[in-house]
Order: structure tokens, then sequence, then C-alpha cells
């Protein structure tokens, strides 16, 4: 597998490294030629080869890096500069590439068994039957259990989470904001959805059991 390491951008970085030549003069052109073969990567290449390319050449390149630190005479601030601008394109196109897997562009050989194993899988269409009380009621005892979190860590809100519930029951709450008021603003019979679940879930028991 070709990596980018023989660009002239990289020519140029050996050459300093083994004390040869330096020609500063030279590394805006090269970088721009890098910058140009990292564009002309082809588009149809299988991403994990593209994304293991990418990977190796910024090995290499970090290697050079640790190595030109690491000189104590005839340092050349121009080619840190352009090593730095090199690892932080090649960063840049490796979080490009990793964007694409996690938003559809997927490997084709997996894209079409998550396609069919998608399809042979029935649409459940769920809809809310309680009231607008009893699904903020619902909500609201869920989070208080710490039932429910957010997969990426977000903090969760009432309200958030009970978004999330329309979308799944494919519903609207007019007057949210009011309606919750209400629910968390009972003086008495506080918690009457939650109460008759219990006694619903109860008498589900009892009729197993004879």
């Amino acid at each position: 597998m070709k990596t980018l390491t023989n660009a002239l951008l990289f020519n140029l970085f050996a050459s300093y490294l083994e004390d040869m030549v330096q020609v500063a003069e030279e590394l805006p052109a090269a970088y721009d030629n890098f910058v140009t073969l990292l564009g002309e990567l082809p588009q149809n290449e299988n991403q994990i080869l593209k994304l293991r390319r990418l990977n190796y050449t910024k090995i290499e390149l970090t290697s050079i890096q640790i190595a030109s630190e690491q000189m104590l005479e005839k340092r050349h601030v121009l080619y840190d500069v352009f090593i730095g601008k090199a690892l932080s394109l090649l960063n840049a196109e490796i979080e490009m590439v990793k964007e694409l897997f996690r938003y559809g562009n997927i490997i084709p050989e997996l894209k079409s068994e998550i396609i069919k194993d998608t399809e042979n899988k029935p649409v459940v269409m769920l809809t809310w039957n309680g009231t607008d009380s009893d699904l903020i009621e619902l909500v609201a005892a869920l989070m208080a259990a710490g039932a429910i979190s957010s997969r990426n860590g977000d903090k969760l809100t009432v309200i958030s989470v009970i978004r999330a519930f329309e979308d799944m029951f494919h519903l609207k709450i007019n007057a949210l904001y009011t309606k919750r008021g209400k629910v968390f603003d009972r003086c008495t019979d506080t918690t009457p959805f939650i109460d008759s679940l219990r006694v619903s879930y109860n008498r589900m028991l009892e009729k197993r059991l004879i």
C-alpha cells in the first residue's frame, strides 16, 4: 500500500533531518503539492484503505516532527511550521473520512447488509392513548428513577425527553410548559397515572397466577 511519503514535501523534510541541504524557499510550493495529492486521493477507494493510508502517513510525519524537535543545531523554524501544517492537514483529512463513516458513506459491503437487515424488520407505529399529563408524569418518574440517560452524555431535561417521546408516539403536546407546571404543582393525588400503572400491573400478575 502506497503512502504519501513519496511526496516532494517529505523529501525536503528528509533532507533537512539528514542535514544534507536546507531549501526553505521550496517548502510553500511543496506543501501546496501535498495538499493537491490529498485532494486527488481516489474518491471511490475503499474508505478503510484510505484511512489506513492517511494514518500511516501521519505516523511517518509524526516521527519526522519528533526528530526535528530533537535537533540542537541548524534547526529552521520554517520547517517546523510546515511539518505542523502538514500534520494538521492530515488530521483534518482523517477526521473527514471518519465522519463519512458516521454519516452515511458506509463501507459498501456493510451497507448492503444493513439495508437488508432494516428491510426485514417490521415497522411498528406506536400511538399514545393516555393524556398529555399522563405522559408528562411518566417521563418525570422515569427521570427521577434514573431510568433514562443520554447516549452522548448530554444533560437531559423533562422537556427534552418529552420531545423525544412525542417523536416516538407521533404526537404534539400543546402548551407543554403549562401542562408540565400543572403536573408538578398538584397538591393532592400527585401521581394518578403512576398509581394506575401499579394497579394495572398487579392485576395482570394476578391473572397470570390464576
